[in-house]
């Protein structure tokens, strides 16, 4: 597979794929039936899921460590549910200072 760049006239080389061809007669190909890509029956060669693809969710942690690695993902959640503490901690301290002036004073 290559790409042919028109203003310089060269062709860039863009990777490479590995393609097997196997002519039989139909008798047996009737006899060994194969699916459309990796649809039933999956045999004649057996086809193997893909890797390295993403998966979509509509969580957001699914999509966070699909997209940024878990990892990272799991350091920015931590970072994340520190400054709702702490948001927490800052909005709810007028009640706080109410309680401890009535259970002390």
């Amino acid at each position: 597979m290559d790409k042919l760049d028109h203003e310089s006239g060269v062709r860039n080389q863009m990777g490479k794929m590995c393609i097997g061809l196997k002519l039989l007669p139909k008798s047996i190909a009737d006899k060994e039936p194969a699916g459309f890509g990796r649809n039933d029956p999956n045999s004649n060669p057996t086809l193997p899921p893909p890797v390295g693809r993403m998966k979509f969710s509509l969580n957001p942690f699914v999509m966070g460590a699909e997209l940024c690695g878990p990892k990272l993902c799991a350091q920015l959640t931590c970072c994340l549910v520190c400054l709702g503490v702490m948001a927490l901690l800052i909005f709810c301290q007028p009640v706080l200072n109410l309680f401890i002036a009535i259970f002390l004073g």
